[in-house]
């Protein structure tokens, strides 16, 4: 029985990865039929006499002319180029990335999510100044469907960029955990509650590597935040020291250590204290600061699709991401195994499905 669920979970988190990929293989197909049909039609071929222009060459005659020290109007005239701008030019081959939230900007292109809940090393692009998202999953009770709300409620949040250079970069966060209030499932609590202030600090090592500190709901305004003081350490790479534009796929690890959601396990907790007011992952019990491991896999299909895979320390999620029109990024996944039990492989009736919408100005 374990088995027949095992397949059928693989079958559900890697379905989106099968599709992506068939896509992309369509449409580069279908691109590279288009091209080749191009330069049929553009290319024109022309017979050249090569003793005509020999003769043209070598029958001229070359006339030399001594430069003197005097000779200002022909100096101002003498360009060298310059070593910088064969460097840039040589750099306008090469991918540049940076980032807006969770999701990676290739070339000033803000591309889909490489993570849900991992923060990711990035320098903040410099296209949008401010992103708004809105994340969620549901609860899942006993014996309930997979596709329903079930009593779960989202968390917002608003990502500011403050401070902006050439490598790095000084965002504030700002977000609240009830969005709605209601007689529906999970609308127990008041629209705004769990206020929460945090921040982040990037720097690009090169044009693959960077790292990050930073914190989400750090400063808390009251005390109905739950969804953890995450504190965190982290770098992301893009693997590949030459990346080529239009080279697709990418591949991104993202590695780190953080606090509150990012350090719920008991067998990986260290460096436990009362710091800041605690952990803040429970309104209703107090849970010491911890620090703990984290990290994500990403593959970027294409400038505007990705998959990824993250242990957030929290859980194990699978998920997919779509960017659209350089402004908008829907993603959508499943919590395949949890810490509370001890990273158990979920069957379909245990898995959660989490899903964050964001808009970049």
């Amino acid at each position: 029985m374990q088995s027949k669920k095992i397949i059928k979970l693989l079958i559900i988190s890697f379905s989106p990865i099968l599709f992506f990929n068939l896509y992309s293989l369509a449409e580069f197909e279908k691109a590279s039929k288009k091209k080749e049909t191009n330069y049929r039609k553009t290319i024109k071929w022309e017979k050249l006499d090569i003793r005509t222009l020999n003769e043209k060459y070598t029958s001229e005659e070359i006339i030399w002319n001594k430069f003197g020290k005097d000779d200002q109007v022909d100096k101002n005239k003498l360009t060298i180029p310059s070593p910088s701008r064969n460097v840039e030019n040589k750099n306008d081959r090469f991918f540049k990335f940076t980032s807006l939230n969770r999701s990676i900007v290739i070339d000033e292109k803000i591309g889909p999510d490489i993570s849900f809940l991992v923060p990711i090393g990035f320098k903040s692009t410099t296209k949008k100044r401010f992103d708004f998202s809105l994340r969620g999953w549901n609860r899942r009770p006993l014996n309930s469907q997979l596709f329903a709300w079930n009593g779960g409620d989202a968390v917002a949040n608003v990502y500011y960029q403050l401070l902006n250079n050439e490598k790095s970069s000084f965002d504030l966060n700002f977000g609240f955990r009830s969005v709605y209030k209601g007689n529906l499932s999970g609308g127990s609590s008041a629209i705004g509650e769990g206020v929460s202030l945090g921040f982040k600090w990037a720097y690009n090592l090169d044009r693959n590597n960077s790292i990050a500190f930073g914190a989400e709901q750090f400063i808390q305004f009251d005390n109905k935040t739950d969804t953890g003081r995450d504190i965190y350490f982290t770098t992301s790479k893009v693997w590949g020291n030459n990346i080529l534009k239009n080279q697709f796929p990418l591949i991104v690890t993202t590695f780190g250590i953080g606090t509150g959601y990012l350090a719920l396990w008991d067998k990986t907790k260290f460096a436990c204290s009362d710091l800041f007011g605690g952990a803040a992952v429970n309104v209703k019990k107090y849970h010491e600061l911890c620090w703990g491991p984290f990290g994500a896999l990403s593959m970027i299909i294409n400038k505007n699709h990705s998959v990824f895979f993250e242990y957030n320390n929290y859980s194990f999620m699978v998920g997919s991401s779509l960017s659209y029109r350089d402004k908008y990024r829907l993603t959508f996944g499943f919590t395949i195994a949890e810490s509370y039990d001890d990273y158990n492989l979920k069957g379909f009736d245990e898995m959660r499905w989490f899903s964050r919408i964001s808009i970049g100005i």
